[in-house]
């Protein structure tokens, strides 16, 4: 698999390392800025090139030709929108993201049908989920007015609980359950065990019916009356 990141600031370099891990995996990351490279770690183990991604040139040198997928997480809405436009339309490259600051964007965005992520909207979501008092999560993965995929640690209201109960008649479902250093696809006959950190998709209806059987990130009655 052939993959270009257009910009190598901290959450390009950080994508171009973990992809770089997999050795079927050729990663090529650009960028104007020859310093940017410093922020990928000894762990990368793909290709740097100086270079603007909107410039079709810079990308056939960068094998935008038979690219699997293009990410770009430059600084720039428009740099990011016009090089997937470029990479997606002219060259049909099968697989492109963008990444988006600005999210009154976002419309224009999906009518052009193009795949981004909103890195204000998302992070907001997140903060937001925090800062609530209904907010429980271990870990939040993903946030979404539907659906939230987050870790949850079963505390003792929690401890033998059915996987089957534990879902609340589909308001949740259970991905994966971590216990130990053993991580495992349950059954809905399973019980869960104190301590187990469970990976869910869960309605954010679901939220009050299984606080009291996760373990809580803090006691908010103490820091209320603090």
């Amino acid at each position: 698999m052939h993959i270009i990141i257009g910009g190598c600031g901290q959450l390009g370099a950080a994508i171009a390392e973990e992809l770089s891990r997999d050795a079927d995996t050729d990663v090529v990351v650009l960028d104007t800025d020859e310093r940017a490279f410093d922020r990928l770690g000894t762990a990368f183990n793909g290709e740097a090139m100086v270079g603007d991604a909107t410039d079709r040139d810079v990308l056939e040198q960068a094998g935008v030709r038979r690219a699997d997928g293009l990410i770009a997480v430059t600084r720039s809405d428009n740099a990011n929108l016009m090089t997937v436009e470029i990479a997606s339309h002219l060259y049909e490259v099968p697989r492109t993201i963008a990444r988006l600051f600005n999210p009154s964007r976002e419309e224009v965005y999906r009518k052009l049908g193009v795949r981004y992520v909103s890195s204000t909207g998302t992070l907001a979501k997140l903060f937001l989920n925090e800062f609530r008092d209904e907010s429980y999560p271990l870990h939040v993965h993903f946030v979404d007015s539907a659906v939230v995929m987050v870790d949850v640690e079963v505390d003792t209201g929690g401890h033998a609980t059915t996987v089957e109960d534990f879902e609340q008649d589909g308001l949740l479902r259970i991905a994966a359950v971590r216990r130990g250093s053993r991580v495992f696809i349950p059954d809905r006959t399973d019980r869960l065990e104190r301590d187990d950190v469970v990976t869910a998709a869960m309605k954010p209806q679901a939220a009050k019916r299984l606080a009291p059987l996760v373990r809580q990130p803090f006691d908010r009655d103490r820091v209320r009356k603090a």
